[in-house]
């Protein structure tokens, strides 16, 4: 079974990258720097089970069971 914390909220960001000239940074075509993350609010935390992938719901469900053509 796999424990899944998922954590809900909001923040302002900056990515920052680097370009040779200006035609190049409307283009996009740059190296990327940092990303400068601030005003962090966490709203909500949830945490949710699953099962492993490796047992799925269909197969415990019919196993020892028997189908027969009538």
């Amino acid at each position: 079974m796999n424990v899944i914390k998922k954590v809900t909220g909001s923040c302002l960001f900056e990515y920052v990258t680097e370009h040779d000239s200006e035609q190049n940074a409307l283009n996009n075509e740059g190296t990327f720097k940092e990303v400068k993350i601030g005003k962090l609010r966490i709203e909500r935390t949830k945490i949710t089970k699953e099962n492993d992938d490796n047992k799925s719901e269909d197969s415990t469900k019919t196993e020892g069971q028997r189908t027969e053509k009538v």
